[in-house]
């Protein structure tokens, strides 16, 4: 059985390849200061981070084939260890001993499947793996059951990233004390529905349906603002109310631009913007919004779930 050091080891030697910069998605973590200026205005700091990815790296993305087997490997054993399942059975006996009863344990059985049809089709049936920059077109025939997967690149980058932060138990790019639990699952819950948008075929041994994850929560997953010391606007014992930081080009939550969220601390808490309620300013234009809009959090969700990792 793989230990926990082999592993680090290969985890270790992923992240130091290439295949980390172009096939995995990190998670953005920004965060804010506010101040109050001499004129009595609320001024904002952001720090941000960049990481410098130029210096030279394996080239595994390039060997696609060596990429997966490797990922696949890894993820096998960090199953295998986690829910002690049989060394050397099969990876369908792996995949029906996976259970499935909370929302991340979902995705790790459906990313092992996912990934057993990509990594049998890649060991035992090359010719029927057609990989075109990034995405898979795989068709073959084993014991006259068909095997098909049509997942597109960005599908792939979603499945690689799931089952990197899985075995990492975390999520990449996130750091500190911003790593809450509820971030993490809520976070999981986006890569994993966008991921299931990308597969427009799935055919094998166990059916031609993925399970679906009820009522789960979507976080923003591309940047997160998290505010270190918001302004209180009011506050009961069901309430608090927090000057709202929009940080989007539009205040418009349903259109395609609206990708980052602003999380708020709050005590011991994190409280990210999906769970509270925002109203939007007065004016004519966002910036003019902007100055006077709201988000209000009902404190009966100021979960365990959503502490600081102190």
């Amino acid at each position: 059985m793989m230990n926990q050091q082999c592993i680090d080891s290969i985890i270790n030697v992923i992240s130091k390849s290439n295949m980390a910069d172009l096939d995995f998605l990190n998670t953005e973590i920004r965060p804010i200061t506010c101040e109050i200026d001499e004129d009595g205005k609320e001024k904002h700091t952001v720090q941000m981070y960049s990481y410098d990815y130029m210096y030279s790296k394996v080239e595994l993305s390039e060997a696609w084939v060596a990429g997966n087997l490797l990922l696949f490997t890894v993820f096998d054993g960090y199953l295998e260890n986690k829910y002690h399942l049989t060394e050397g059975a099969s990876f369908r006996e792996h995949y029906n001993n996976l259970p499935d009863n909370t929302s991340i344990e979902i995705i790790e059985k459906n990313c092992y499947r996912i990934f057993k049809i990509i990594r049998n089709g890649i060991q035992h049936n090359l010719s029927n793996v057609n990989y075109n920059a990034g995405s898979y077109n795989i068709s073959y025939c084993h014991r006259n059951t068909p095997y098909e997967l049509k997942i597109s690149k960005k599908g792939v980058r979603y499945l690689y990233t799931l089952i990197m932060n899985v075995i990492k138990g975390q999520i990449g790019g996130m750091y500190g004390k911003y790593r809450t639990s509820g971030h993490y699952d809520g976070i999981m819950y986006t890569l994993y529905t966008d991921m299931l948008k990308e597969i427009t075929q799935i055919s094998d041994d166990i059916g031609t349906s993925l399970l679906v994850i009820p009522n789960g929560l979507k976080l923003r997953a591309f940047v997160r603002y998290p505010v270190e010391n918001p302004t209180i606007l009011a506050e009961d014992a069901a309430f608090i109310t927090f000057h709202h930081i929009e940080n989007n080009g539009t205040d418009d939550i349903s259109g395609n631009q609206y990708n980052y969220s602003t999380d708020y601390i709050y005590k011991d808490y994190l409280l990210p913007q999906e769970i509270g309620i925002i109203t939007k300013g007065k004016g004519d234009s966002v910036q003019e919004r902007m100055k006077s809009a709201t988000i209000r959090f009902e404190k009966s969700c100021i979960e365990d779930k959503w502490k600081l990792k102190l």
